[in-house]
């Protein structure tokens, strides 16, 4: 990248340095991310990750480019290990954590690591959806503040695939409160990003709502699913570290996000319901719930149509021209468009 460029149209060059170079030092470490986190209120750990914070943004104000602000922020934060390992005073396990951050980081590169994690999550994403996938570009965009600012977390970051202009292009829209950007946040990234590629990307319906049981509920059950399968695929080193930050991510947004609880409630129920009808172990009727909720996305059909049948197979009992319907889908007899013809929102 040419001195004082940045690559995302809503970055300014100095936010982008900044941002890249903590990125690329937690990219280095992603293997001790999970211990990281685990320590952070150990005094040391937290000199440390104040000592990165500082520095990033200190070198950002720099006119260089990004190799070299990556480098300096490295032996920076080499240094600032070098000091409180010489201090003494750590017990064993900060030590012993800091010994292996020291070693890590000294592999950071300046490749731009947002791409890199979308780049893994669509090769999988691609093979989930075949031909109704569509290519993604990815844009970072700089959040003032935290966008839960009453429900705090370490996650300031949110991500949206705006309706397209291009119905043969999706645009992943990442947003991150830069200035609240640690190790947290960055193992929650793969999580975040699978959530579009499963949600949004491919998706055929009208325009996405925040408050659609299908969109943000059902089919977020099953970008969860979908990421526990792919995380040793996108990252081994990460993988650890990113599995449960996606499930401390799900614990934040799910509460009282209405949509979502619908959502995950009915992709429950119809676990148990293909347990329950077609004898389906636990393993298969979460892939059943799964492959559901993912054919129904690239299916004909309006949102509203598919929220009204997340609404009718979330109730108990079940609509008897719907349990019907779901056995002739699971053995292949019925169109999962053709699910949807018992929603009233369906007909126009």
């Amino acid at each position: 990248m040419p001195t004082g460029g940045s690559p995302y149209t809503y970055l300014e060059p100095d936010v982008w340095r900044g941002l890249l170079a903590r990125a690329a030092v937690f990219h280095a470490a992603r293997g001790r991310l999970g211990h990281l986190v685990d320590l952070a209120d150990e005094a040391e750990i937290r000199l440390i990750l104040g000592e990165l914070e500082v520095t990033a943004k200190r070198l950002a104000r720099q006119d260089a480019d990004d190799g070299a602000t990556v480098a300096a922020l490295v032996g920076a934060w080499e240094a600032a290990i070098d000091r409180v390992l010489s201090a003494g005073g750590a017990d064993s396990a900060v030590s012993a954590l800091l010994t292996e951050l020291r070693a890590l980081v000294g592999c950071a590169r300046d490749d731009d690591p947002f791409q890199g994690l979308l780049r893994g999550i669509e090769s999988q994403a691609k093979l989930l959806y075949g031909k109704a996938w569509r290519p993604t570009t990815l844009s970072v965009a700089y959040l003032s503040s935290h966008p839960r600012p009453r429900s705090p977390d370490p996650y300031a970051v949110t991500a949206v695939t705006p309706w397209p202009r291009q119905a043969e292009v999706a645009e992943i829209e990442l947003h991150v409160c830069c200035d609240l950007f640690g190790p947290a946040m960055y193992a929650a990234l793969p999580m975040v990003l699978t959530h579009e590629c499963v949600c949004h990307v491919p998706a055929r319906q009208d325009k996405a709502k925040n408050d659609s049981s299908f969109a943000e509920g059902l089919l977020d059950w099953a970008a969860y699913y979908f990421f526990d399968l792919w995380a040793g695929k996108v990252d081994l080193e990460l993988a650890p570290a990113a599995r449960r930050h996606a499930v401390r991510l799900r614990e934040v947004l799910y509460e009282g996000n209405s949509a979502r609880i619908a959502g995950h409630a009915a992709a429950e129920q119809l676990r148990a319901w293909f347990e329950s009808e077609l004898s389906q172990t636990g393993a298969q009727s979460t892939t059943s719930v799964a492959r559901l909720a993912v054919e129904l996305n690239t299916a004909e059909g309006s949102l509203a149509a598919k929220d009204e049948f997340v609404s009718l197979v979330g109730g108990m009992p079940m609509p008897p021209e719907v349990d019907a319907a779901l056995r002739r889908w699971a053995t292949g007899e019925l169109d999962p468009s053709q699910l949807l013809a018992f929603s009233h929102a369906s007909v126009p």
